[in-house]
């Protein structure tokens, strides 16, 4: 279960001599140069330097998107450790459509000369491109109203009352607008229920449960009862969260495992997603981030993303930034709110742009949004329900 995937190596296939182009995420330091020795007549060659350490992994396809803009080809490695995708993404975000689709055409048409690439998947990639949304304008008309029926809450706002008052939790958020619920625990353990328990209840109330947060050390010991967890209260998706302590190795290790669980989970009709904090974005090694390393080194058919909109704007990085790196990875948001002093606030009372991360949602492959509030005042059904009356009068 903790075998490392080494992500950018397809055994067998000799590197392709080529000049490479400037990468975000190369290994090496910018600016300086390795002088390499000349190898001596009948002597091994040395290893090429893997100039995209942390990049996208071979291990999946070409994505764009779901969808059309799913190519399904392979993301072969391109020659020194770098990846098709590697190829494609150095220079994202792009600022227009037009300027994306000319990249991958003119990526493609260098790998198919190389080799790399056969002429039919040179040809789907375009075509998923050209069926993609990135690069292109998505304005924010304020004509547009938010789907209530893909808002849920996620249970940690209301964790004081769901264990001693569940039922007249679960009927108030109902009452005030809600559909949806994600509740947070570990198999066994949702405020005192196990999700057979709690299933009765929330639909009682009328509410859907989409998601279920459960731990990383359910997914790596008790995967089956993750499953029986999630089958149980009818969830399509588990969702777990790192911690501040790991490095960049940690981040590549986490990426793997979710591949492989993801592999058993979506075969049972589950995805799994991570969920995260400010941390991610904050562990850097040359300029790639622990975030980076998990969008990069899972699968998008397996894993997606259940982005924190709080912790990263709290460490200045923007949702809609990250949806034009990474189009297609967000199937899952937490919507909650940074107040001007740095401290939660309700969502539509701070400072983020919710009009701008709704008009970007199918970029990002948005299917649920969940609103959170960490520290809820006066208390957690009062805080959800001021939330998502802000959102049922949002306009983008």
């Amino acid at each position: 279960m903790n075998r490392i995937l080494t992500p950018g190596r397809t055994p067998g296939r000799t590197p392709r001599r080529r000049t490479p182009r400037t990468n975000r995420w190369l290994g090496a330091v910018a600016g300086v140069v390795l002088a390499l020795p000349l190898v001596a007549s009948g002597a091994s060659a040395a290893p090429a330097a893997d100039e995209c350490v942390y990049g996208y992994s071979a291990g999946q396809s070409v994505f764009f998107g779901a969808g059309e803009a799913a190519s399904g080809v392979p993301n072969r490695d391109t020659g020194n450790g770098c990846t098709v995708m590697d190829e494609i993404m150095a220079d994202a975000p792009f600022s227009t459509h037009g300027q994306f689709t000319s990249t991958v055409a003119r990526v493609a048409s260098e790998l198919e000369r190389a080799g790399v690439l056969t002429d039919a998947e040179r040809s789907s990639i375009a075509r998923a491109a050209a069926a993609s949304e990135v690069g292109a304008p998505h304005p924010v008309t304020g004509t547009r109203s938010v789907d209530l029926s893909t808002i849920g809450l996620v249970g940690y706002t209301v964790r004081a009352t769901m264990p001693t008052d569940a039922e007249g939790t679960l009927a108030a958020l109902a009452e005030c607008g809600f559909q949806n619920i994600e509740p947070s625990g570990r198999v066994g353990n949702f405020y005192g229920y196990t999700s057979a328990q709690l299933a009765p209840l929330t639909d009682a109330a009328g509410l859907a449960v989409p998601s279920l947060g459960v731990s990383l050390s359910n997914l790596e010991n008790d995967i089956d009862g993750v499953i029986a967890e999630a089958h149980a209260i009818g969830a399509e998706y588990v969702r777990i969260s790192g911690s501040s302590r790991w490095t960049l190795a940690d981040y590549s290790r986490t990426a793997a495992v979710l591949n492989e669980v993801g592999a058993t989970l979506k075969a049972n009709g589950i995805t799994v997603a991570y969920h995260n904090h400010g941390y991610e974005f904050e562990t850097v090694e040359n300029g790639v981030s622990g975030y980076d390393v998990l969008v990069r080194e899972t699968d998008p058919e397996l894993v997606t993303m259940e982005l924190d909109v709080y912790w990263s704007a709290s460490v200045g990085v923007g949702a809609v930034e990250l949806f034009t790196t990474y189009p297609g990875r967000f199937e899952l948001l937490h919507l909650k709110d940074l107040a001007a002093d740095g401290s939660f606030a309700d969502v539509g009372e701070g400072t983020i742009d919710f009009a701008e991360i709704f008009a970007n949602a199918s970029l990002a492959g948005v299917r649920y949004g969940f609103t959170e509030h960490d520290q809820p005042t006066p208390d957690g059904v009062t805080s959800a329900c001021t939330s998502i009356g802000n959102l049922a009068e949002l306009r983008y």
